[in-house]
């Protein structure tokens, strides 16, 4: 009897939509937690390898600029090509970014590269993460947006960027950790393994069985910036920009006010300011994480109650005398800055239609970016060369502008009053 003729194995079931979304918030995730090590992390190995303090702004500057520019060509490419490629390639050029940026610690470490060679190479290496790394994250907006109804998107594109908050706030402690453990370049070695892993288990088990619904003609990178002064989608992004340029800036000056303020340096300067930060990123978290899934409000509903906690917590900054009202003021501000992350990320998702999503989610990464371009100038510079509480008055000013912006602007209500545009793609695959 003839043997029966063999059958292809079945292809492996694609996990359940909650298996996906969790590998896509491990994804940002381990880019948060990358992230946040390196604050930590630079000033020493900067004083270390012999660069100036003000070296370490240039680095991370250069980085936003190629990340406001890369976002929206990833994002578009992404409608393209599919999300699942995007997605996988931004996180493997993150896992590069790590590990040539620890290697030329290594390198200059050892002595072989100094000055402004060494310099150089460390801005190169981290401009990876800018211009290729920069890929995931507009591209996993899209997948969420492609595979959620209008109901949902705001939620579910809020757990997305809660992961990443998520992965800032646990990052500096486990840098403490492998830090104090096994060296200051550790902490980039075991991202760099975090990141390569998630970048295979991105290209491996993340279902994509169609692609996007991508237009007739191939689209241009110069489309996704037109798209940004398009009347759907412009509001959401002038709001962006704005809680960029607030997040750049206190970041940036906290410490500094901390110290001033409260009269201490050193180990205890930074051991009080990491407090107030991982309070404020706890806030934000247990916002998108708890309260926004409970609150079921309108995108411009999230928008102003946040930039109005935003702008209260910064004037209790400025009016607060002690650790206490330091601390409460960050908390105050995570809540906002997690009330209104989310709300101009899903508001623009909404606008736009389903063959925009990739070039939109593309620009919302673009201006969460754009504003650490400029934020030295409102925090830093302001703050030396004018007063402590400069940086803090031109943050208020910023924070009760976009909060009148969204209260007063019709396009934001005519956006929300419109029919949300047909979905071609089942939400739940």
């Amino acid at each position: 009897m003839a043997a029966p003729a063999s059958t292809p194995p079945s292809p492996a079931p694609a996990p359940e939509a909650g298996q996906t979304y969790r590998l896509l918030y491990a994804a940002l995730l381990v880019i948060g937690a990358g992230n946040s090590m390196l604050q930590p992390l630079l000033p020493p190995l900067a004083r270390e390898l012999g660069l100036r303090d003000a070296s370490l702004g240039w680095i991370f500057s250069l980085s936003a600029l190629f990340w406001v520019f890369a976002s929206p060509f990833w994002g578009r490419r992404s409608d393209e090509v599919g999300r699942k490629p995007i997605i996988a390639l931004g996180l493997a050029a993150y896992a590069l970014s790590m590990a040539m940026f620890a290697l030329v610690v290594m390198i200059g470490r050892a002595g072989w590269l100094t000055g402004a060679a060494l310099f150089v190479a460390l801005i190169l290496s981290r401009a990876i993460f800018g211009a290729v790394g920069s890929a995931t994250s507009p591209a996993a907006q899209a997948y969420v947006a492609d595979r959620s109804t209008p109901s949902q998107r705001t939620e579910r594109i809020a757990a997305l960027t809660a992961a990443f908050a998520l992965g800032a706030t646990v990052g500096p402690a486990i840098c403490a950790v492998l830090a104090g453990r096994f060296g200051l370049v550790f902490p980039l070695i075991f991202t760099f393994v975090l990141a390569s892993a998630s970048a295979w288990l991105t290209w491996r088990y993340l279902p994509e069985p169609t692609k996007p619904p991508a237009p007739r003609e191939r689209a241009r990178w110069i489309d996704s910036w037109r798209l940004a002064t398009d009347d759907r989608l412009a509001p959401f992004l002038i709001y962006g920009f704005a809680i960029s340029i607030l997040t750049g800036t206190i970041q940036q000056t906290y410490t500094l006010y901390l110290m001033d303020r409260l009269g201490v340096s050193g180990r205890a300067a930074a051991e009080q300011a990491s407090a107030g930060f991982m309070i404020g990123a706890l806030a934000l978290l247990a916002t998108q994480m708890a309260l926004i899934p409970r609150l079921n409000w309108r995108s411009s509903m999230l928008m102003s109650v946040g930039g109005a906690l935003v702008a209260a917590g910064i004037v209790l900054q400025m009016i607060s005398l002690n650790l206490g009202g330091l601390i409460v003021s960050q908390f105050i501000m995570g809540i906002g800055f997690g009330l209104g992350r989310p709300g101009f990320a899903g508001g623009g998702s909404m606008a736009v239609t389903p063959q925009e999503q990739g070039a939109a989610a593309g620009l919302v990464v673009a201006v969460n970016g754009a504003g650490f371009v400029i934020s030295p100038i409102t925090g830093g510079v302001a703050y030396d060369y004018l007063h402590e509480l400069a940086p803090l008055t031109i943050s208020l000013a910023i924070a009760i502008a976009m909060t009148v912006f969204v209260l007063r602007s019709r396009r934001l209500k005519t956006i929300e009053a419109a029919p949300a545009p047909p979905h071609t793609i089942d939400p739940t695959s």
